[in-house]
C-alpha cells in the first residue's frame, strides 16, 4: 500500500495574532508513523509542506497515486501549544479531499474537538491523541468500528470509538530519517541541519494551564539504546549537526539522560543541542554533564516570578528555585530561553510592570512572553483571562524593551546578538 503523510504549510514565522511561533522543524511524529508502516512493507513519503513552503492550492499537484492520505493539524512540536487558526490545515484538507476519498485528520484539533473536526474536514476519520498505532491500524485495513481512538461517519450517524491505551514508547522503531530532508531544518538560535528527539511522554507536574491531551495521563520513556541508536543514525548518516529534546520534562528521566550524556562526550560530536526541564530539578552536577555532552540552550516554563502567580498556576515551584537555577544555568555555561505567562486572571498592568523588571534583573539568554491560551483540555480552559489586546501591547514593548535595553547589548556577542534579533523580529512582526 502507497501512503502519504502530510504536513501542511504554515505562515512563516508566525500566524497573525497568533503566539505560537511556526517554526520549520521535522514532524517526528509523522516520521515515527513512517518507520512503522515500512516494518510492515508499506511504500511511505512524508510531504512536509511546510518546510517546502508548498500552499494549499498546489498541494494537490504531489497527491496522486497514493492509497490513503494522513494530514496532521499540529506535529509532535505544535501537540503543548498547538496554532489556534486553523484555517492553513482546513484548506489543506479541502483541497486534498476533493481530490482523494481516503483522507485522515491527525493532531491536536481532532482531539480535542473531534466531532467538529469531522464535520469542518469530512474525513474518512479523525484520529485522537497519539497516532502512530491508529495509523498502523488504519493501514492494516481494520474496520473503522474496530480501531480505538478514531472518530467518523457511521451512516448518518457520528461514531466515537473507545480511547486508545498511551503509547509504548519503548515500541517505537527509529523514525524514518531518510524521508525527511534535513537541509530545511533549523533552530534559529542553535543552529541549521536540525532533528527533533525524544526520551519521554507526558509530565508528572499538573500545572493547570498546560495543554497535554495528546500525551495522556502518564509518563512512559524509551529505553537508553532506542535513543542512542536514533542520535548515531541522524548524526553520522543524515548529517544532524543540531537538535531539541522535545520531552516536556527532560530530567523527568535523569539517569537516561546521564547515560545519554555520558554517550555523547565520548563520542565527540559536533552536535549542539536543547531541551527543556523544570527549573527546579537542575543541579550543578547534571549541568556540567549536559554542557560537556553539547547542551547549549535549556528552555525553562517559568511562567511568572510571583509566588502568587506560581500557586495560581499549579507549578509547585518558589522563586528562589528559579533564582537559584538561573545562576547554576550561569555558571555551567548553558544558555536559557524562559517561557512567560501574562493575562491571568486579576493581573494588572502593574503586576506585569513590576515581572518585567523581575525578569531583567535574572537576565536570561533568550526570552518569550506570550498571552495565556486557555486551551480545551487544560484546567485553565474556563477561567478568565485578560483582555487579549491590552496583554498584547504589553508583550509587544515588553520583547523590545527586555531585547534592546543598552546593558543587555554591551554585554552581548555579535553572534548572541544576532541570534536575539532573530527571535524579537519575527516576535514583532506578528504582532
Amino acid at each position: 500500500m502507497k501512503i502519504l503523510l502530510v504536513n501542511p504549510c504554515l505562515p512563516y514565522p508566525y500566524s497573525k495574532g497568533e503566539y505560537t511561533y511556526n517554526r520549520i522543524w521535522p514532524p517526528l511524529c509523522l516520521a515515527n508513523c513512517a518507520a512503522l508502516l515500512e516494518k510492515e512493507g508499506h511504500k511511505v513519503k512524508i510531504f512536509d509542506a511546510h518546510a517546502r513552503r508548498t500552499a494549499a492550492e498546489k498541494i494537490v499537484n504531489y497527491i496522486g497515486g497514493y492509497d490513503k492520505i494522513f494530514i496532521t493539524s499540529s506535529p509532535l512540536d505544535r501537540w503543548q501549544c498547538p496554532n489556534i487558526n486553523i484555517s492553513p490545515f482546513l484548506e489543506t484538507v479541502r483541497r486534498i479531499g476533493d481530490a482523494h476519498e481516503e483522507v485522515y485528520i491527525m493532531g491536536y484539533h481532532g482531539t480535542a474537538e473531534s466531532e467538529k473536526i469531522l464535520r469542518l474536514t469530512k474525513a474518512k476519520a479523525v484520529i485522537r491523541g497519539e497516532p502512530e498505532e491508529t495509523v498502523l491500524e488504519i493501514c492494516r485495513n481494520a474496520e473503522l468500528t474496530q480501531i480505538k481512538g478514531v472518530t467518523f461517519f457511521n451512516g448518518e450517524n457520528i461514531s466515537f470509538n473507545l480511547a486508545r491505551e498511551p503509547l509504548g514508547m519503548k515500541t517505537l522503531p527509529v523514525p524514518a530519517f531518510h524521508l525527511l530532508d534535513f537541509r530545511k531544518y533549523s533552530y534559529e538560535i542553535l543552529g541549521d541541519r536540525f532533528s527533533l528527539f525524544e526520551i519521554s511522554r507526558g509530565c508528572y507536574s499538573k500545572c493547570i494551564f498546560c495543554n497535554k491531551i495528546m500525551y495522556g495521563d502518564r509518563v512512559r520513556s524509551k529505553s537508553k539504546e532506542q535513543v542512542l541508536e536514533e542520535i548515531t543514525l541522524a548524526v553520522e548518516s543524515y548529517g544532524v549537526r543540531t537538535g531539541y529534546f522535545m520531552d516536556l520534562d527532560f530530567l523527568s528521566c535523569k539517569e537516561i539522560v546521564e547515560q545519554i550524556c555520558d554517550y555523547l562526550i565520548k563520542k565527540e560530536y559536533r552536535f549542539r543541542w536543547a531541551c527543556q526541564t523544570r527549573a527546579d530539578l537542575l543541579d550543578i552536577g547534571i549541568l556540567n554533564k549536559m554542557k560537556a555532552a553539547g547542551c547549549r540552550i535549556i528552555h525553562l516554563g517559568i511562567e511568572a516570578v510571583r509566588q502568587e502567580p506560581l500557586d495560581y498556576l499549579n507549578k509547585n515551584i518558589t522563586v528562589e528555585e528559579i533564582e537559584r537555577a538561573v545562576k547554576l544555568c550561569k555558571k555551567s555555561g548553558i544558555m536559557t530561553l524562559a517561557f512567560f505567562l501574562f493575562g491571568l486572571p486579576n493581573e494588572t498592568d502593574e503586576d506585569r510592570r513590576n515581572a518585567l523588571r523581575h525578569i531583567k534583573a535574572l537576565n536570561f539568554d533568550f526570552v518569550s512572553f506570550h498571552g495565556i491560551t486557555p486551551y480545551k483540555g487544560a484546567g485553565l480552559c474556563c477561567d478568565r483571562v485578560e483582555s487579549s489586546a491590552v496583554v498584547d501591547k504589553f508583550i509587544h514593548h515588553a520583547f523590545i524593551e527586555y531585547y534592546l535595553r543598552p546593558s543587555r547589548l554591551l554585554c552581548l556577542d555579535l553572534s548572541l546578538t544576532s541570534k536575539s534579533i532573530k527571535l524579537l523580529y519575527g516576535r514583532i512582526k506578528s504582532l
